[in-house]
Formats: C-alpha cells, sequence, structure tokens
C-alpha cells in the first residue's frame, strides 16, 4: 500500500506549474493544490492564480519509508530532503520566495476516527465506513432510510456530492451565458445593440472536478507531453488540462544550518530582514574563510572580504552583476543615501581590487543594517530603518548578496 505525505509551502500563491525534483534519497514533486479539504466551503470554481502549492512525497510501500528514532526526526528529515531540492530551485528563480518555512500551518491531525476534519479543520464531519466495516450495523434518517444508501465514508458527502454536482453544472452555464443589450449614448457601449457575457473570468479558471484533479498528482503518475503535465482522471475527459512541467535535478546535499539561514532570507518581504538573513550565511565562514586563504584578519570587514574573495576563486561577481543589466550596473555605483542623510559611497567597478570593494560596500550597508545608534561618539552615521524608503536602498544589495550566499553553502557542500 502507497503511502503519501503531503507538504505545505510559503509563498508558493500563483506557482501555475508543477515542478518534478529527482536524483536524491527520493523523488518529490510541487504542485498546486486544494488546501484544507473543503466540504461545506466547495466552490464551484476555482483560479488557478489564487491556489497554493504543495510537496508531495510518495512511497509505493512502508518498507520504503526511512526509519527514524521518532515521528519529529522523520519529519526534520522531510524537510531537509525538500530544503536541498528547493535550493536548487532558488538558485534557478532567485526572485520567488518559495520556501518550507511555515508559520501559518495548513494541515491538522485528526485526533479521533469518529469525526475528521474539513474545511482547515472548522468543519468535523461523522466518518463512518459502512462499506467495509462489520461493526456498523445500520445507518438511517428520513432521507436515507438504510445503510445501503450510505456509499460514502464522510456520511455528510452522501448529500453534498449531489448539492454539488447541481451546483457547478448551473454555474458552468453562466459562464458562457450572454445577454442582449440595447444601448444609446451609453458612457461606455454608445449607441447600438450588444451581446455581451454576463461574466469575464481569468483565464486561469478551474471548475472544482478540475481543481480536484490536481489532488492525485505525483511523482510517480505523472503524463507528460511537449513539456506539459496532462492533468485528468486518468482516461482522456473533456475537463482535462495542461500544466507546464519544470524537471529539477539534484545530486548532492548541503549543511543544514545553512539552508535555513539561506531559507529565512528567500522567504522574508523586506530587504532589509532579506539581507540580514543572507549576511548570516556569509558570516558562517568568517573564520574559516582566512585560515583557507592563509591570511591573518583584525576585524569584520577583513573577514567578509576574505569569504568574497574565496568564492570568488570560481565564481566572477562583476560577470554576474553584468548580467544583471546596464541599469542594476548603475545603481550600485550611485551613492546610497538612506533617511538619517549619512551616504554610503557607491562601487567603483573600474580598477582593480573589486572583490575587495564589494565586500566593504556590502559591510557598509551591514552596519547601517544591524546598528541603530542615533549616533556614534557623538556622530550620526548611516542607518537604515526598515519600513521606509531605506527597503529600496537596502534592496540594491540583494541580488549580490543572495548570490555570494548561493555560493559560500555551494562551495561548502562540495
Amino acid at each position: 500500500m502507497a503511502i503519501n505525505y503531503e507538504y505545505p509551502l510559503t509563498n508558493s500563491l500563483d506557482l501555475r506549474k508543477v515542478v518534478l525534483f529527482e536524483g536524491l534519497e527520493f523523488p518529490i514533486i510541487i504542485t498546486p493544490t486544494l488546501h484544507g479539504e473543503p466540504l461545506l466551503t466547495t466552490q464551484a470554481f476555482y483560479y488557478l492564480n489564487r491556489l497554493e502549492s504543495v510537496v508531495r512525497i510518495r512511497f509505493e510501500s512502508p518498507d520504503l519509508i526511512p526509519q527514524y528514532d521518532s515521528q519529529e526526526h522523520f519529519e526534520r528529515w522531510l524537510e531537509y530532503l525538500i530544503d536541498n531540492y528547493l535550493f536548487e530551485y532558488s538558485k534557478r528563480h532567485p526572485n520567488e520566495r518559495l520556501t518550507s518555512k511555515i508559520t501559518n500551518l495548513k494541515y491538522w491531525k485528526n485526533d479521533g476516527n469518529l469525526y475528521l476534519g474539513y474545511d482547515n479543520n472548522n468543519t468535523l464531519a461523522l466518518a463512518l465506513d459502512t462499506l467495509n466495516d462489520d461493526s456498523i450495523i445500520n445507518v438511517s434518517n428520513e432521507e436515507l432510510p438504510n445503510i445501503d444508501y450510505w456509499n460514502d465514508w464522510c456520511l455528510v458527502a452522501n448529500y453534498t456530492n449531489e448539492y454539488i454536482e447541481n451546483y457547478v453544472n448551473s454555474m458552468e452555464k453562466l459562464i458562457n451565458t450572454k445577454v442582449n443589450v440595447e444601448t444609446y449614448n451609453h458612457n461606455e457601449l454608445g449607441t447600438g445593440k450588444f451581446e455581451l457575457s454576463l461574466v469575464q473570468v481569468d483565464k486561469s479558471i478551474l471548475t472544482y472536478h478540475q481543481a480536484v484533479m490536481l489532488e492525485v498528482l505525483s511523482s510517480n503518475n505523472i503524463q507528460e507531453k511537449d513539456g506539459e503535465v496532462i492533468i485528468s482522471r486518468g482516461i482522456s475527459m473533456k475537463g482535462d488540462f495542461t500544466l507546464p512541467l519544470e524537471k529539477i535535478h539534484v545530486n548532492k546535499y548541503y549543511d543544514a544550518e545553512l539552508l535555513s539561514y539561506y531559507f529565512a532570507g528567500v522567504r522574508e518581504h523586506l530587504p532589509i530582514s532579506k539581507f540580514r538573513c543572507f549576511y548570516n550565511v556569509l558570516e558562517y565562514f568568517f573564520e574559516e574563510a582566512p585560515m583557507e586563504l592563509g591570511e591573518r584578519t583584525k576585524n569584520e570587514r577583513e573577514q567578509i572580504s576574505c569569504v568574497v574573495r574565496l568564492v570568488s576563486t570560481d565564481f566572477s561577481i562583476l560577470d554576474f552583476i553584468n548580467s544583471k543589466g546596464i541599469e542594476y550596473k548603475n545603481k550600485i555605483q550611485d551613492e546610497m543615501i538612506p533617511s538619517s542623510g549619512v551616504k554610503i559611497n557607491g562601487i567603483n567597478i573600474s580598477g582593480n581590487d573589486f572583490e575587495n570593494k564589494i565586500a566593504s560596500w556590502l559591510y557598509d550597508i551591514r552596519c547601517a543594517i544591524i546598528h541603530s545608534k542615533k549616533t556614534r561618539k557623538g556622530n550620526v552615521e548611516a542607518r537604515f530603518v526598515p519600513y521606509t524608503n531605506d527597503e529600496k536602498l537596502a534592496d540594491i544589495a540583494i541580488p549580490i548578496i543572495q548570490q555570494l550566499a548561493i555560493r559560500c553553502i555551494e562551495r561548502d557542500g562540495n
């Protein structure tokens, strides 16, 4: 008997594709989903651009599930596996904030077998397996008078299945319903006769039945054609549709702590917070980098210089900056003037010693972010204040420090 695990993601709204990861101990997929097992809150339509996505892992038999001392350790191992896959995804899509780091939990555990949770556990529905449980002698009420009428073990579904089907069919008809309109000097239509649709819908619209088909997707049953995943019930039907498929192969594991620091930055919305998290990755190597370079350092500015130069032995920061375009290249050369009024000089990209210039620039930004003193030894210094226009200044440094964090993690994993 196959065992399926499903894990929510942060910042997964509007993914609109299926991502297949392979290469590590087990494959996983990321796919849009209906969160919360809707029952009383079932809709006739769902919009793909409003669906969040989940990770699905499938073990074809219980014997294939890794054995751990506790469920907690097993969950940590699964999260570590997911993070290693998502690290490769983040390298491909650095502007996306997809992570496995969850604070707003989407799932719950059913405490008993009699009532099961639906609608994000706001609905508890009576569950009795009338078809297979010999201990259930009879179930009846005025509408459904004996056990033979109760074919769904979620008993209320014996009512709602019909209601939902009628609702979906009725609402589907409305999408194609038009009306004839005649106007004279209308503000938008002018004068004339028109045939107008009652509703205009986003192209990502799915019927309830199409949305439910997303729930059966797993890494072992993907039907692919021309780079698209066919979403169906297994046989070709009218409601079948496709989603883009992205395949990612990963062949190594990385340090779990570094991935945690990195994904803390990935998930953040505010550039100042993102910078701080990515800087933590570089800071992890502040003692190790000078030792590898055979240098002695006296302060943090020299330590970050060592880290930047160490990862630059097989990575050109200047090439990366050039790849971001001339507009970005100009931005990093301009001086920054935060709300404190004390400027941070831009980077002079001409001449030698470019890595040291980058390191010094990042350190100046770091100090402006970390320190909130109004004055230091009586002098006002550069400060980046959260939720102000200073966020825009910090955002300029994010592509560079994120890329350096990636290079640090990769070098550590070699």
